[in-house]
């Protein structure tokens, strides 16, 4: 639903407020030049998980995928994998 534009006198302290409906929301304030502001909302990713929202993470997920369809789980012999790893407990 598209409503018309509101205009607001930004206070001494530099805070507006954008309405009641936006409580509790992610919001975006990009700075676009020194006359327009856009605020957009939406869910945002934090910059230490960034890393996971690569188009490379997305690939290496979709080949693990791929694999784990492919390939059936077996039983693992934990006494075969400590003598492979050198260890004796």
């Amino acid at each position: 639903m598209r409503q018309a534009k509101k205009v607001l006198t930004v206070p001494s302290n530099g805070q507006i407020s954008i309405g009641k409906q936006w409580a509790g929301r992610e919001v975006m304030v990009e700075v676009v030049d020194d006359n327009q502001i856009v605020i957009t909302s939406g869910t945002f990713i934090p910059a230490n998980q960034a890393t996971f929202y690569t188009k490379d993470a997305q690939t290496q997920l979709d080949q693990f995928n791929k694999w784990s369809e492919k390939t059936p789980a077996k039983k693992s012999d934990l006494n075969q994998l400590r003598k492979r790893l050198g260890r004796k407990d």
